[in-house]
C-alpha cells in the first residue's frame, strides 16, 4: 500500500508545485484554468508528474481489489493523459489528435473513480461522503461539459473545479488503501 500513499502524495505535491511556481503566469491561473494547460507553463513536466504519479497509486491498489475494473480504467487514463500532453492554451481553433486523445484519456479517469467507489462500497464502506462528493462534483462538471462548449464554460472556477475532484479521487484511493490494509 506504501505505492498507493507515496503516488498520492507525489501527486499532490506536484499540483502544488506548479500551481504555486505560476501564480504570476499571465494568461494561466490555476482556479480557471485546467491543470493540463499548465504542461507548457513554468515547471510543467510537474504537470506529467502529477497525473503519472496518480497512476501509479491506482495501480498499486488493484492487487489488493476483487472489483479492479473501474480503478483499471483510473489508471490508464491518467497514463494517457500524463504521456500524451494537451496544446497550449487558447490554440484551440484546430484542435490537435494529442488533445483529444489527452481529453478522452483524462474524462475516463475523471468518469471511473466514482464508478469504482460505487462498485467498491462494500469492500470500502468508510466512503459514504466523500463519494457522495465526488459524484456531484462529477455531475456538476459533466452537466457544464454537455450543455456548454467545453470546460471553459465553468467561467472562472473550472480549474478549482477540477482540482477538487482530483484531490477527491485522490482521496479515495487513500481512503481505500487505508481501509483495505486493515481488512
Amino acid at each position: 500500500m506504501i505505492l498507493v500513499y507515496l503516488g498520492v502524495a507525489t501527486s499532490l505535491a506536484a499540483l502544488l508545485l506548479v500551481d504555486l511556481l505560476n501564480l504570476d503566469h499571465p494568461v494561466l491561473y490555476p482556479a480557471a484554468h485546467m491543470a493540463s494547460y499548465f504542461v507548457h507553463a513554468r515547471a510543467g513536466w510537474l504537470v506529467t508528474v502529477l497525473i503519472l504519479a496518480g497512476a501509479v497509486a491506482a495501480f498499486a491498489l488493484l492487487p489488493h481489489l476483487r472489483r479492479r475494473a473501474a480503478v483499471a480504467v483510473f489508471g490508464a487514463g491518467l497514463v494517457v493523459a500524463g504521456l500524451v500532453p494537451t496544446q497550449p492554451y487558447g490554440q484551440w481553433d484546430d484542435q490537435s489528435l494529442a488533445t483529444l486523445v489527452h481529453g478522452i484519456g483524462g474524462w475516463a479517469a475523471f468518469v471511473a473513480i466514482p464508478v469504482a467507489a460505487w462498485r467498491l462500497r462494500r469492500d470500502v464502506p468508510a466512503w459514504p461522503g466523500l463519494v457522495a462528493a465526488v459524484l456531484v462534483v462529477l455531475l456538476a462538471v459533466g452537466t457544464v461539459e454537455v450543455m456548454g462548449d467545453g470546460p471553459d464554460h465553468l467561467g472562472h472556477v473550472a480549474g478549482l473545479v477540477e482540482r477538487l475532484l482530483l484531490v477527491a479521487e485522490l482521496g479515495w484511493l487513500v481512503l481505500a488503501a487505508r481501509t483495505l490494509r486493515r481488512t
